[in-house]
């Protein structure tokens, strides 16, 4: 039962076998992600920008949060609202108690999930944000349904990865075998019940989708 149930999950979308899920060092992560070299290439506030953040008063959530690299961004543009910054990880969620004072942004709260289950309150978010995570989730359909169901009226869901035929720094992206093409990402976004509706362009090494919910 348990070998048929495993084969499912690699034939169906979004399943399979993936780069490992956690850390084995996440303080020595912390660095990595907030290298100076990272802005040139993921352009963090120009990508900030590009999202579709209605007020000052929205609540967002930052799956995969780690450092706070994107979350503290994000909390900038919503100074009135609530980031939820989303992670597997309790050592990340205690960096980020640390440090959101001395960002300025106390309206940060982190959030610790589960690897099937972002645990978002059902119906409250009005932007989930997600970066250099995508490939890291197994059952991926599953999971973004439920992400679709933390979405209010309106929500949108904006995802950003590494292409697999890119050069990326060291230690950053997973391997390119274990990357996901931005078409298939599509795809499995749409079996989770979302649709592309914008697409930047001007990330170099990634891709960067901005998705709605389907009408049920």
């Amino acid at each position: 039962m348990l070998a048929a149930a495993l084969v499912t999950l690699a034939c169906r979308p979004g399943g399979g076998s993936g780069p490992p899920q956690h850390y084995d060092d996440p303080k020595a992560m912390i660095a990595v992600f907030e290298s100076n070299e990272r802005d040139s290439w993921q352009q963090p506030d120009k990508v900030v920008r590009a999202l579709p953040i209605a007020s000052r008063e929205a609540v967002l959530a930052d799956i995969g949060a780690g450092s706070g690299y994107f979350t503290r961004r994000l909390a900038g543009r919503v100074p009135n609202g609530r980031v939820f910054a989303v992670d597997v990880d309790g050592e990340f969620a205690d960096y980020l108690l640390a440090q959101r004072e001395v960002w300025g942004t106390p309206n940060i709260e982190p959030h610790l999930a589960m690897y099937d289950d972002p645990m978002l309150p059902p119906g409250e978010i009005d932007l989930v944000f997600t970066a250099n995570t995508y490939a890291y989730i197994r059952d991926r359909v599953a999971y973004f349904s439920k992400v679709r169901s933390a979405l209010r009226s309106g929500g949108r869901l904006a995802v950003i990865d590494f292409r697999p035929d890119a050069e990326v720094p060291a230690t950053m992206a997973p391997d390119p075998r274990y990357r996901i093409a931005r078409d298939t990402a599509v795809h499995e976004l749409e079996l989770a019940g979302f649709r592309v509706v914008d697409e930047p362009k001007f990330l170099a090494l990634q891709w960067f989708l901005v998705l709605e919910p389907t009408p049920k």
